[in-house]
C-alpha cells in the first residue's frame, strides 16, 4: 500500500501494519454482539458484558477479549463518552487547632423562611470559631421559597463583617455553587473565592456534611430566627436589616451563653473585637493583591474538551486554540511568569500560549470602587432590597 508524499510529489510505501480498530482479531460475530449488548443496555460495563457473554451465549473466558480491550472498542464505536479527567483546585490552609481570634470564621446561608410582611429571606451567618462571636447576619432577599443567596450577597456580608471585625485569615464554607462549581469534575475558582485570596484569606471547604463540620454557625441559624425572624413583621427590608443588626450586636455584648459561662463572647473575650488587619470598602481595591491571585492560579489545573471549532471555555470567556485537535481533551495551566495560559494536548505538547481573558481587578471584586461606595450608602439608607 502506498500514498502520496506531499514534500517529494512521490509515492512511498505506507509503513507499519493498517489499523483496523479494536477487536479487529476477534470474529465479527462476537464483536457486533458486543456492539449490540452495549447498545441495547447503556448501562452496562465491559465487566458485564464479557460476563453476559460467557453466562448466556456459552463463550469460554479464554474466546473473550480483555475488560480493557472491549471498553476501548466500545469507546471507539462512540459508545463510551471520553474520561474528562479531573481537575484540581487547591484547598485553603484552614488552621487546626484554632489558636487565635478570627484565625477562622464560619460562614453559612440558612433556609430561606418566609418572614411576614417582606417576602422570602435567606440569612448569611458568620461566627469566629474562636470566640464565638456573631460577625455578620445579613438578610438577602430572595425569589421564592427554593432560591439561594446569590454571590453579590455574600460578597456583601463579608464586607460588612471585614469592616466590623477585620480581616480573617480564613474562612470556612460548604461546597455550594457560589463557591466552587459544583458540577464540573475541573471547574475554575469561583470570583468569590479569588476575591477572598486576592484579601489574603484563605478559602476552606468543608469534606463533611455541614452539621458536623459546621456545627457553630448550623446553630446560629436558630439563634438568629428565633432573636429576629420568628413571630416577627416587617414593613420593609430595611426595618429587618436594622433589627438583625441590633439583636447581632446584643447577642456579641450582652446575651449569656451557656457554653462561655453564661457571659455573651465579647464579655469573655474582648480582644475579639477585631483581628488587627483593618479593611473598608473604600480602599478594598489598595488591599487587593493580583500577586496572591496569580501565584494560587499556578497551583491550578484544568482539563476541557476541544470543540469542532477549535474552542474551549474558561471562566466565562472562549479561547480559539488554531493548532488544536477537535473532540480532543486539552490540558491547561497558567504560567506566573509569563501571566499566560499554556494549553497541552494528551501528549503534554504545547499547543498554545494566551494570556487571560476579561481578568481584572474590577472583575473579582465585581465592580468599580466608586460603585462599591455608592452601593454601601444604599445598603443603609434604601428601604427595599437594594442588590
Amino acid at each position: 500500500m502506498e500514498k502520496p508524499n506531499k514534500k517529494r510529489g512521490l509515492l512511498e510505501p505506507l509503513r507499519g501494519r493498517p489499523r483496523q480498530g479494536f477487536l479487529s482479531s476477534y470474529p465479527k460475530e462476537l464483536r457486533d454482539l458486543i456492539y449490540q449488548l452495549r447498545e441495547y443496555h447503556g448501562g452496562w460495563g465491559a465487566i458485564t458484558i464479557l460476563l453476559e457473554l460467557e453466562q448466556e451465549y456459552g463463550y469460554k473466558r479464554t474466546e473473550l477479549p480483555s475488560e480493557k480491550s472491549v471498553n476501548n472498542f466500545l469507546r471507539e464505536k462512540g459508545l463510551i463518552a471520553d474520561r474528562i479527567p479531573r481537575g484540581s483546585i487547591p484547598d485553603g490552609n484552614c488552621p487546626n487547632p484554632i489558636k487565635h481570634f478570627h484565625d477562622l470564621w464560619e460562614m453559612d446561608a440558612q433556609g430561606t423562611i418566609f418572614v411576614k410582611g417582606i417576602g422570602y429571606h435567606s440569612m448569611i451567618n458568620i461566627k469566629d470559631s474562636k470566640s464565638r462571636a456573631y460577625c455578620m447576619s445579613f438578610p438577602a432577599r430572595s425569589n421564592g421559597k427554593m432560591s439561594q443567596p446569590k454571590t453579590i450577597h455574600y460578597y456583601w456580608a463579608l464586607r460588612l463583617a471585614f469592616e466590623e471585625f477585620g480581616l480573617p485569615k480564613a474562612i470556612q464554607v460548604d461546597k455550594d455553587s457560589v463557591f466552587i462549581d459544583n458540577t464540573s469534575k475541573s471547574p475554575f475558582p469561583s470570583s468569590i473565592h479569588l476575591f477572598l485570596i486576592g484579601l489574603g484569606i484563605e478559602l476552606c471547604f468543608i469534606n463533611v456534611s455541614p452539621p458536623l463540620k459546621q456545627a457553630m454557625v448550623e446553630r446560629s441559624h436558630q439563634t438568629m430566627d428565633g432573636q429576629v425572624t420568628k413571630g416577627q413583621q416587617y414593613d420593609n427590608w430595611q426595618q429587618l436589616f436594622r433589627n438583625t443588626n441590633k439583636r447581632r450586636k446584643r447577642m456579641n455584648d450582652q446575651y449569656p451563653s451557656r457554653s462561655l459561662g453564661k457571659k455573651a463572647p465579647l464579655q469573655v473575650f474582648p480582644k475579639a473585637r477585631h483581628s488587627n488587619r483593618p479593611y473598608c470598602v473604600e480602599k478594598e481595591e489598595e488591599l487587593m493583591d493580583f500577586k496572591r491571585v496569580y501565584k494560587y492560579l499556578t497551583k491550578c489545573v484544568w482539563y476541557r474538551k476541544i470543540s469542532k471549532v477549535k474552542t474551549i471555555s474558561l471562566d466565562s470567556s472562549i479561547y480559539y486554540l488554531k493548532n488544536a485537535k477537535p473532540e480532543t481533551q486539552i490540558q491547561i495551566k497558567f504560567c506566573n511568569r509569563s501571566k499566560k495560559l499554556i494549553f497541552r494536548d494528551a501528549k503534554e505538547l504545547i499547543v498554545a500560549k494566551i494570556p487571560f481573558k476579561n481578568f481584572s481587578i474590577e472583575r473579582i471584586m465585581g465592580t468599580t470602587t466608586k460603585n462599591l461606595i455608592a452601593l454601601k450608602k444604599n445598603l443603609f439608607r434604601s428601604r427595599d432590597f437594594p442588590l
